[in-house]
């Protein structure tokens, strides 16, 4: 598959996702950091939201001119997919609604149009901001949040603070 018949499939995908969803996963987001103290409660739940959100519009309104056109690595894809998949709880509404939303949004951002998982300029504990020079995004956080098992940074194309 490449990045043009992904951009199909996931616009395809993206229509089934409708506003009763996108609210529950809001809420979702908004429910996961409840016991979160201040910048960092809003910075991870609503701004965060907001960037997924504006990127799921941008995938709607996505033209197959507008993105390098490039195979995907099947096994990079589905690794991807499948991590993913293996941190939703299909029980819960909320998190099914969240998981199929970020799936989309994860998989458009990194396939697709090459970007991290996290706004530029995200503030982290301690200040931290993921940041951009002209060739790469950097996370501070990356080579630590990789192995916690709930995080998707094995995905997402930033590099890590330290390697710039």
């Amino acid at each position: 598959m490449n990045t043009s018949e992904l951009l199909v499939k996931l616009q395809k995908d993206s229509r089934e996702i409708s506003n009763a969803d996108i609210s529950l996963a809001r809420a979702y987001a908004m429910e996961a950091v409840e016991h979160v103290p201040e910048p960092y409660k809003t910075i991870y739940s609503a701004d965060y939201f907001v960037f997924l959100y504006e990127s799921f519009l941008k995938l709607k309104n996505c033209r197959s001119d507008e993105i390098v056109i490039q195979e995907i690595d099947p096994a990079e894809y589905e690794a991807a997919l499948s991590s993913i998949n293996e941190k939703n709880n299909t029980n819960d509404r909320k998190s099914d609604a969240m998981n199929r939303f970020i799936t989309i949004v994860h998989i458009y951002l990194t396939f697709i149009v090459k970007k991290p998982l996290h706004p530029v300029g995200m503030v982290f504990p301690g200040g931290l901001k993921i940041t951009e020079d002209d060739t790469f995004y950097y996370c501070p956080v990356k080579n630590k949040q990789t192995e916690t098992g709930i995080s998707f940074c094995e995905f997402c194309i930033c590099k890590d603070s330290e390697e710039q």
